[in-house]
Protein backbone atom coordinates (compact mmCIF):
# COMPACT_ATOMS: atom_id res chain seq x y z
CA UNK A 1 0.00 0.00 0.00
CA UNK A 2 1.64 3.62 -1.04
CA UNK A 3 0.25 7.29 -1.62
CA UNK A 4 -0.86 7.95 -5.21
CA UNK A 5 1.02 9.73 -7.50
CA UNK A 6 0.64 11.20 -10.49
CA UNK A 7 2.21 8.43 -12.53
CA UNK A 8 -1.37 6.40 -11.24
CA UNK A 9 -3.79 9.02 -12.94
CA UNK A 10 -4.35 6.63 -16.15
CA UNK A 11 -4.82 3.52 -14.13
CA UNK A 12 -7.28 4.55 -11.99
CA UNK A 13 -9.13 6.31 -14.88
CA UNK A 14 -8.96 2.63 -16.77
CA UNK A 15 -10.68 0.86 -13.48
CA UNK A 16 -12.88 4.06 -13.18
CA UNK A 17 -14.04 3.94 -16.64
CA UNK A 18 -14.34 0.08 -15.94
CA UNK A 19 -18.60 -0.99 -17.33
CA UNK A 20 -18.66 -3.12 -14.34
CA UNK A 21 -16.84 -0.20 -11.78
CA UNK A 22 -19.34 2.51 -13.32
CA UNK A 23 -22.23 -0.02 -13.09
CA UNK A 24 -21.57 0.09 -9.24
CA UNK A 25 -21.03 3.79 -8.39
CA UNK A 26 -23.19 6.27 -7.51
CA UNK A 27 -22.58 7.99 -11.04
CA UNK A 28 -22.49 5.38 -13.64
CA UNK A 29 -21.29 7.78 -16.57
CA UNK A 30 -17.89 7.79 -18.01
CA UNK A 31 -15.49 9.96 -16.81
CA UNK A 32 -13.66 12.04 -19.71
CA UNK A 33 -9.69 11.62 -19.52
CA UNK A 34 -9.10 15.92 -18.88
CA UNK A 35 -11.81 16.11 -16.23
CA UNK A 36 -10.24 13.13 -14.41
CA UNK A 37 -6.78 14.45 -15.01
CA UNK A 38 -8.19 17.72 -13.16
CA UNK A 39 -9.78 15.90 -10.22
CA UNK A 40 -6.71 13.54 -9.91
CA UNK A 41 -4.21 16.71 -9.60
CA UNK A 42 -6.47 17.97 -7.22
CA UNK A 43 -7.26 14.82 -5.09
CA UNK A 44 -3.60 14.71 -4.62
CA UNK A 45 -3.15 17.71 -3.29
CA UNK A 46 -5.94 18.19 -1.17
CA UNK A 47 -5.00 17.16 2.09
CA UNK A 48 -9.09 16.06 3.01
CA UNK A 49 -8.56 13.27 0.71
CA UNK A 50 -5.78 10.74 0.55
CA UNK A 51 -5.84 8.24 -2.11
CA UNK A 52 -3.85 4.64 -1.76
CA UNK A 53 -2.56 2.32 -4.32
CA UNK A 54 -2.44 -1.02 -3.55
CA UNK A 55 0.25 -3.68 -5.30
CA UNK A 56 0.71 -7.27 -5.25
CA UNK A 57 3.45 -9.23 -7.37
CA UNK A 58 4.92 -5.76 -8.58
CA UNK A 59 1.90 -5.02 -10.42
CA UNK A 60 -1.16 -2.03 -9.11
CA UNK A 61 -4.23 -4.01 -7.98
CA UNK A 62 -6.60 -1.03 -7.16
CA UNK A 63 -7.27 1.59 -5.64
CA UNK A 64 -8.93 3.05 -1.72
CA UNK A 65 -9.60 6.62 -1.65
CA UNK A 66 -10.38 8.72 1.92
CA UNK A 67 -12.64 11.53 1.47
CA UNK A 68 -12.46 13.50 5.06
CA UNK A 69 -15.19 16.16 5.73
CA UNK A 70 -17.44 15.53 8.86
CA UNK A 71 -17.20 12.04 8.18
CA UNK A 72 -14.61 9.87 6.72
CA UNK A 73 -15.47 7.93 3.73
CA UNK A 74 -14.09 4.97 1.99
CA UNK A 75 -13.87 3.98 -1.90
CA UNK A 76 -12.56 1.23 -2.70
CA UNK A 77 -11.78 0.15 -6.70
CA UNK A 78 -10.15 -2.97 -7.78
CA UNK A 79 -7.92 -3.37 -11.03
CA UNK A 80 -11.08 -5.10 -13.69
CA UNK A 81 -8.03 -7.78 -14.41
CA UNK A 82 -7.36 -8.41 -10.17
CA UNK A 83 -11.04 -9.20 -9.45
CA UNK A 84 -11.24 -13.15 -8.40
CA UNK A 85 -8.36 -13.08 -6.42
CA UNK A 86 -9.13 -12.15 -2.97
CA UNK A 87 -7.75 -8.88 -2.79
CA UNK A 88 -9.82 -6.51 -2.36
CA UNK A 89 -9.79 -7.72 1.87
CA UNK A 90 -6.35 -7.05 1.95
CA UNK A 91 -6.60 -4.10 0.21
CA UNK A 92 -8.92 -2.36 2.18
CA UNK A 93 -7.51 -3.82 5.36
CA UNK A 94 -4.22 -2.56 4.69
CA UNK A 95 -5.76 0.96 3.99
CA UNK A 96 -7.96 1.10 7.06
CA UNK A 97 -4.76 0.68 8.99
CA UNK A 98 -3.58 3.94 7.52
CA UNK A 99 -6.28 6.23 8.95
CA UNK A 100 -7.79 6.51 12.73
CA UNK A 101 -11.67 6.48 13.67
CA UNK A 102 -14.99 6.09 12.05
CA UNK A 103 -15.38 5.07 8.52
CA UNK A 104 -18.08 5.22 6.52
CA UNK A 105 -18.91 3.54 3.40
CA UNK A 106 -21.66 3.89 0.97
CA UNK A 107 -22.69 0.35 -1.22
CA UNK A 108 -24.98 -0.41 -4.12
CA UNK A 109 -27.61 -2.90 -3.17
CA UNK A 110 -26.67 -5.14 -6.22
CA UNK A 111 -22.65 -4.83 -5.71
CA UNK A 112 -22.66 -7.52 -3.39
CA UNK A 113 -19.55 -8.41 -3.45
CA UNK A 114 -19.07 -5.27 -2.01
CA UNK A 115 -21.49 -5.70 0.60
CA UNK A 116 -19.65 -9.03 1.71
CA UNK A 117 -16.67 -6.81 1.54
CA UNK A 118 -17.51 -4.28 4.11
CA UNK A 119 -19.68 -6.25 6.41
CA UNK A 120 -16.67 -8.82 6.26
CA UNK A 121 -14.12 -5.87 7.21
CA UNK A 122 -16.30 -4.75 10.56
CA UNK A 123 -18.46 -1.95 8.38
CA UNK A 124 -22.24 -2.18 9.76
CA UNK A 125 -25.13 -1.07 8.23
CA UNK A 126 -26.49 1.90 9.70
CA UNK A 127 -29.30 2.42 7.15
CA UNK A 128 -30.18 2.36 3.08
CA UNK A 129 -31.38 5.71 0.76
CA UNK A 130 -32.81 4.54 -2.67
CA UNK A 131 -30.27 1.35 -3.84
CA UNK A 132 -27.40 2.60 -1.57
CA UNK A 133 -27.08 1.38 1.71
CA UNK A 134 -24.76 2.93 4.40
CA UNK A 135 -22.71 1.25 6.34
CA UNK A 136 -19.99 2.40 9.41
CA UNK A 137 -17.07 1.60 11.29
CA UNK A 138 -16.30 2.49 14.69
CA UNK A 139 -13.09 3.92 15.66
Amino acid sequence: MRRATAADAMDVLAWRNDPHTRAMSRDTGAVDEAAHLAWFAAALADPRRMLLIGEAGGAKVGMVRFDHADETEVSINLAPEQRGRGLSRPLLMAALAEVGGEVWAEVREANATSVRLFEGAGFQLQGRRDDIRRYRRPG
